[in-house]
């Protein structure tokens, strides 16, 4: 069941002065989550914090469709349990990338290539380009759009994409060389990401959908060109917006991509960078310069570390956020 607020309005000064108004205007009729959501399971006390909406639940493509065409989605519904004990909305994010099932590696299915990552993990990742991968995720939505698409309180689904970590729009450090060897274009995968985009969107008609974006080869022009044709998408409806997961109140990363998200007219959910007690993560180590940040750029939603709702670290942004978010956005 969702939640209800009384609600006020709040406009959002940033330390240039400059007031942002509410942006966005909910023309699709259907439902669209915001206010503040948990991030991630593990301490199911996090859930019964008064300020969370609902939680994301994320689990790997490789545990819901071990065998190709067969699906088990208990791991799902383990999670919905708490969510439902507690009448929260919930989003769903399904892990591509590394975490595919071996499936669609065997037989020469796909192709794939490999990568190192920023953190030195080598990992073989499908081609997103790769028609086939286009083929067997579409037929992932239509199997989740089956079991979950009726479900009210599922608010917001997340596109899967063939990245570092298989939902975020970017490689963590790979060179523009190892992928540009690989056969990455920005129109290649411009046009994967958008066809799964849509693909996403037609299998659950009355959602919401977000895509995550990043620079790739050092370029803001390509995630920009993913959410923009998405938003102006007619057959869509404005139901796919843009996501970031990174937002930290620093505007020193990838400042051409906070440029073009500020300006950009649809839809933001955004996920904490970090924990607030990883201070080094956030403007002047002010875990409240993320919240700034985000009614600035008209970001609806934030999903929050769980260690925030476990511990409470700021209630009064908190409440804040979710008054702000409330008043702002249908």
């Amino acid at each position: 069941m969702r939640r209800f607020f009384l609600t006020f309005f709040y406009l959002v000064c940033l330390s240039c002065n400059r007031i942002e108004a509410p942006k966005v205007e909910n023309n699709s009729g259907i439902y669209k989550p915001k206010g503040l959501y948990s991030s991630s399971f593990g301490n199911e006390t996090a859930l019964d914090n008064a300020h969370v909406n609902g939680a994301l639940i994320r689990v790997k493509w490789n545990d819901i469709e071990p065998e190709e065409g067969i699906y088990d989605f208990s791991l799902i519904d383990q999670f919905l349990l708490s969510i439902q004990e507690r009448n929260l909305e919930w989003s769903l994010g399904i892990i591509a990338g590394e975490s595919s099932p071996l499936w669609l590696f065997e037989d020469e299915k796909v192709d794939s290539f490999e990568i190192t990552d920023f953190y030195g993990n080598v990992k073989v990742i499908p081609k997103m380009w790769d028609n086939q991968v286009i083929v067997k995720l579409n037929q992932l939505a239509l199997a989740l759009a089956a079991k979950y698409g009726n479900d009210e309180d599922l608010g917001l689904v997340y596109v899967p994409q063939m990245t570092a970590n298989g939902i975020e729009g970017h490689f963590n450090g790979v060179s523009e060389t190892v992928l540009i060897n690989a056969g990455f274009t920005a129109d290649k995968w411009v046009n994967a990401v958008k066809s799964t985009a849509v693909n996403f969107a037609m299998a659950f008609p009355d959602k919401a959908i977000a895509v995550e974006v990043h620079d790739l080869i050092n370029d803001s022009a390509i995630p920009n060109q993913i959410i923009t044709d998405l938003w102006n998408d007619s057959s869509l409806n404005q139901r796919v917006g843009a996501a970031i997961w990174w937002i930290s109140g620093k505007t020193t990363y990838q400042p051409n991509l906070l440029a073009a998200l500020t300006a950009f007219p649809g839809d933001i959910y955004a996920q904490a960078i970090g924990r607030s007690d990883q201070k080094e993560r956030f403007k002047d180590g002010d875990y409240s310069t993320m919240m700034a940040q985000a009614k600035a750029m008209g970001v609806r939603y934030i999903e929050l570390w769980e260690y925030e709702f476990v511990n409470n670290t700021f209630p009064n942004e908190f409440s804040d956020f979710n008054a702000y978010a409330n008043a702002t956005y249908d």
